[in-house]
């Protein structure tokens, strides 16, 4: 065997392309880039509202055993108000110690990263899910199965408020008149306002 000189051994490697190819290659490379950023950017706020869903399973699986209990479904105490910051410390601490629900159960990502940009001083919730108030009897939440458990305070994700039903089912709905994009109005017995 002979050995291959060193000029030779250049001639053996060396290759070329043209400006028009390169260009074509960039070209092609741009045109990817371009189908799949969108793609990606939308990937953050999925997660954010997958987390969402999360949360809103975990407060229907936690407060289960409330709509079955002798007591029943848990009440405000005398004093508390709906839609007070009352109501909410409320809630916190009652799923805290009765059902080991943790504080950032009750925080929607998406909302949290709203709150971050949010002006100093702004108002802000400390639950981002409305727990519907049923009454005291034992059974009431699982007789009104498209009665939401849980909703949460704001159209954050772009096709109505998640809700969490009697079944355990996480679904976006719209408030009561507003047929919004991707969802359809809901009858008065699927809205839960305070």
């Amino acid at each position: 065997m002979r050995p291959i000189s060193s000029k030779n051994r250049l001639k053996a490697f060396q290759f070329g392309i043209t400006i028009t190819e390169m260009v074509v290659v960039i070209g092609i490379i741009g045109v990817l880039m371009a189908l799949l950023f969108p793609s990606l950017a939308s990937i953050p706020a999925k997660a954010d509202e997958i987390v969402c869903m999360s949360h809103l399973h975990e407060l229907w699986i936690k407060f289960s055993p409330c709509a079955t209990d002798p007591d029943g479904w848990p009440q405000l105490p005398s004093g508390v108000k709906p839609g007070t910051l009352l109501e909410e410390k409320f809630w916190i601490e009652y799923a805290s110690n009765n059902l080991e629900v943790t504080p950032s159960t009750w925080k929607c990502p998406t909302i949290a990263n709203q709150v971050r940009r949010a002006p100093a001083g702004s108002q802000v919730p400390l639950i981002n899910y409305l727990p519907t108030l049923f009454d005291g009897r034992p059974g009431t939440p699982n007789r009104w199965p498209t009665m939401p458990w849980f909703s949460e305070i704001a159209n954050v994700h772009g096709h109505g408020n998640l809700t969490v039903l009697a079944d355990g089912s996480v679904q976006a709905s719209t408030p009561l008149g507003n047929s919004g994009v991707g969802g359809k109005a809901a009858s008065s017995d699927q809205t839960s306002h305070h």
